[in-house]
């Protein structure tokens, strides 16, 4: 996939030379030669990586290797995947009790990314959600992650914490109603969202409350779970 953004994919494309060099590190001007780039630019792009603890420079050698940042974001991909198998059981569950979109989603950067989506009750199929990204504001998984991970404070986020999970209705999408819950680990610290949506026809704001009892118990037993 082509990358839009030229910074970005320039700051990959030191990444990946460093991946591939010796842990003593990378020289600049050899890193710029692998990667055709001036030196300049390089130095530029490498002082924001290391800034940010994605690549880090030896003060003996001045040379560069990957940073810490990236074995934390390592270890949290792999919590993730992780937290995959032990979710599908709950989301079957859920798709059979209920019939609608059940939804894990895991947060980046700047959105929530549905990592496994399901529908149906006997037979399950994949929904065309799995994969993308759904914004932090006007969804439910989004007020989810604001309210649980201390990100924002104000009535309505309180109002989150005090019932344990969140709605919306018309916000992302206009006539859909989705309920949605937190998955925490053992320190209470958010992982990722629960959540089932449906058509406003046959999902009322009743409905939702009433499911958000299920997805509490299902990521009860989810963070249960957990290593």
């Amino acid at each position: 996939m082509k990358v839009r953004i030229q910074s970005l994919a320039r700051a990959d494309a030191i990444l990946e030379v460093l991946a591939s060099g010796p842990r003593s590190g990378r020289r600049l001007r050899d890193i710029a030669a692998a990667i055709r780039l001036a030196p300049s630019t390089v130095a530029t792009l490498l002082k924001s990586l290391v800034a940010l603890g994605y690549a880090e420079r030896i003060a003996v050698s001045g040379q560069y290797r990957l940073g810490p940042r990236l074995l934390k974001l390592g270890r949290v991909v792999e919590k993730q995947v992780d937290l995959l198998e032990l979710g599908r059981p709950g989301i079957i569950r859920l798709c059979q009790a209920t019939g609608e979109a059940v939804n894990l989603l895991v947060p980046s950067a700047t959105t929530m990314v549905v990592a496994e989506s399901l529908k149906g009750d006997v037979i399950l199929k994949t929904t065309a959600l799995k994969g993308t990204g759904m914004p932090m504001r006007g969804t439910a998984s989004g007020k989810c992650l604001q309210a649980f991970s201390g990100a924002a404070a104000g009535r309505d986020f309180a109002e989150v914490r005090r019932l344990g999970y969140a709605t919306e209705e018309d916000e992302f999408q206009p006539g859909v109603i989705a309920v949605a819950v937190p998955i925490l680990d053992g320190q209470g610290r958010m992982l990722a969202t629960l959540s089932i949506h449906g058509p406003s026809q046959r999902f009322s704001m009743r409905r939702a409350a009433r499911l958000g009892g299920l997805l509490k118990q299902e990521a009860r037993r989810i963070t249960a779970s957990l290593p």
